[in-house]
């Protein structure tokens, strides 16, 4: 058992899941919603990859009758890359800290992991399996409507950071608060990305024609996605169901205008949608999709020198078909 888990719980047993085979885990409720959570830990947590923040992989949101979010993969495996759901979120996507100057054999750092080790590929592959050296530890304080994540890491030549997340339900709202603080507590400049990958599935009806999904720009033309979707107007909307077939494509790449990190994500059977805004401005949004997720990523950019820090949050909002 993890110096995490015991903190856990002593702040609140009864929402630590024990049994042989699961995972542990925490309930967040108001009295409009609940959201399941998995905690991190490096032996027995629910997602273990070298990719995403390993704080705060929601499970479900739970609200008027419908759930949301559900797991990418339905046979799991908490060592896969992307074996995540709901808004998973991933630093430095394309090159994180320390691996550009790491030769074969030794460490980079990846903010919510750890530290890795480079292998023998001179390109870093977010979706590659790197060897964790050592996964950072967790302090996490826990009431009964939202939960903080702490993280303090010393890397190696020079990297460290001091990460803080706190996810918080707003009192008598379907609302859901996601917060970031980072700090630069090395000798080397941060320059990094950072984006939630927002795994986004509603009722567990697989994504296709009845989902629609909105973003706060428009397309200055009809854009085509591998002949099974468009981005036109300010929506993609799904011709046909994408069965094991794919979605990718980049609607909007360079200086936001304001307003731009946002999207909502619509079940057209029964209303039900989530929709997320971002205070800190994207510097590109992607969609990715396939049945089990529709997926809006807005990236932002962290530049910090050291000693320098940086907030940012998300404010998810959760509708029923009657809102």
């Amino acid at each position: 058992m993890t110096r995490v888990l015991v903190a856990i719980c002593v702040i609140s047993f009864s929402f630590c899941s024990f049994a042989a085979g699961d995972f542990p885990r925490l309930q967040l409720q108001n009295s409009e919603m609940s959201v399941s959570l998995y905690l991190p830990d490096a032996e027995r947590g629910y997602y273990r990859g070298t990719r995403f923040d390993w704080s705060g992989i929601i499970e479900r949101v739970d609200y008027a009758g419908h759930v949301f979010y559900a797991p990418l993969h339905v046979s799991h495996d908490p060592l896969r890359h992307d074996s995540v759901s709901g808004p998973a979120e991933e630093f430095a996507m394309f090159e994180p800290m320390g691996f550009a100057e790491a030769v074969e054999g030794e460490s980079f750092v990846k903010i919510g992991v750890g530290l890795l080790q480079k292998g023998n590929s001179g390109k870093y592959r977010f979706h590659a399996d790197y060897h964790l050296i050592r996964a950072g530890e967790w302090d996490i304080e826990q009431g009964p409507d939202r939960v903080s994540f702490l993280q303090d890491f010393n890397g190696e030549r020079g990297w460290a950071y001091r990460y803080r997340k706190t996810i918080r339900l707003l009192p008598g709202k379907p609302e859901m608060v996601i917060e970031h603080q980072l700090e630069n507590r090395g000798q080397k400049t941060i320059d990094i990305d950072h984006y939630n990958h927002n795994f986004t599935l509603i009722d567990g009806m697989p994504y296709g024609p009845d989902y629609r999904v909105e973003f706060p720009f428009a397309a200055p033309e009809p854009m085509p996605i591998k002949d099974l979707a468009w981005f036109r107007g300010n929506a993609i909307e799904v011709d046909e169901p994408l069965g094991k077939r794919s979605l990718w494509i980049t609607i909007f790449e360079g200086d936001d205008p304001g307003g731009y990190n946002a999207a909502l994500v619509r079940n057209l059977r029964n209303g039900a949608a989530v929709e997320f805004r971002g205070d800190a401005p994207i510097t590109r949004m992607v969609f990715w999709a396939v049945e089990r997720a529709a997926c809006p990523e807005p990236f932002i950019r962290i530049y910090l020198p050291p000693g320098h820090s940086k907030r940012w949050s998300s404010i998810y909002r959760f509708y029923a078909g009657t809102d």
